[in-house]
């Protein structure tokens, strides 16, 4: 009999739970729906109104945070390189150069070459651009076109400069997007033209900016090569050498020119020792004469 009290007892408390706990519910429910609308709508609107009013200002900080430590070492890469080129091969060097620029993806700036006579030695510059990351290859190609006899390289950092407009170019674009809603908004026309000429200012600032980036970034991405050929002087020593075959044609030239002058030489005292020969045949032949009188 006392166990099945305590059973109804059990089944009776399962029963009324679940009763409870939806009415609980249910109260909860109608307190929202009645009178807790307004507690709703403020925390839906918070949100949306920090996100208005500061979503703008929060993405501009988040920009140079994700960006600028993309940006590596940005170096400015100039050279001066001078090559002795065998005699006769200018112009084969010089297609080589293009050539070479070329191959490597980059191109030539400009081209000057002179001679002041048939017979001086040619010499001319060339101005190559190659990607920063051909310019040893290119050092290495083109020094191989003759004797290197003069070599110069400098770099420039320029991270920093970089660096500092990347993020003037963040801010000036920013306000230029503030002065644009201001104009949109102007009630007047007094107002109009105050905003107009801010907005002015600042796009021409943002342009600069812009230009200087793009200047630099042509700079950095592309390395300057200026590159002197000439032919040798054959009137100058060569202390470094040229090798045997260039000792042998060193060595011919010379012997024509001594060989032009010994001509010159003889062709200026031949008429001289003609008129001499010609003076002693004619004394000798009075002397004879002279000395054979007597007997006859």
């Amino acid at each position: 009999m006392k166990k099945t009290t305590l059973i109804l007892i059990a089944l009776a408390a399962a029963l009324l739970l679940p009763a409870c706990s939806s009415g609980d519910d249910g109260d909860g429910i109608s307190a929202d729906d009645g009178g807790g609308e307004s507690l709703v709508e403020p925390d839906l609107g918070a949100p949306e109104e920090s996100v208005e009013s500061g979503g703008a200002e929060g993405r501009d900080q988040a920009l140079p945070a994700v960006d600028l430590p993309g940006v590596g070492p940005k170096v400015i890469q100039t050279a001066t390189l001078g090559v002795v080129v065998e005699d006769g091969r200018f112009d084969e060097a010089v297609r080589q150069a293009r050539a070479i620029a070329s191959r490597l993806g980059g191109f030539v700036v400009s081209s000057h070459t002179e001679r002041l006579d048939d017979d001086a030695p040619r010499n001319g510059t060339l101005v190559l651009r190659v990607p920063g990351e051909s310019y040893a290859s290119a050092m290495d190609a083109l020094g191989r076109l003759g004797r290197i006899e003069l070599e110069g390289e400098q770099g420039q950092d320029v991270s920093q400069e970089f660096v500092d407009l990347e993020a003037r170019r963040r801010h000036l674009e920013a306000v230029e997007a503030q002065l644009l809603e201001l104009l949109e908004r102007a009630g007047t026309v007094q107002a109009a033209l105050a905003v107009q000429a801010q907005l002015n200012a600042t796009q021409l600032e943002l342009e600069q900016v812009r230009g200087r980036l793009r200047y630099l970034e042509d700079q950095t991405d592309l390395a300057t090569i200026t590159l002197d050929l000439r032919e040798p002087d054959p009137e100058q020593a060569d202390a470094g050498g040229w090798g045997v075959v260039d000792a042998w044609k060193a060595g011919a030239h010379a012997f024509v020119t001594v060989a032009r002058w010994a001509f010159v030489l003889v062709g200026a005292v031949a008429p001289l020792l003609l008129v001499a020969a010609l003076g002693w045949l004619a004394a000798r032949f009075v002397r004879r004469r002279r000395a054979a009188a007597p007997t006859g």
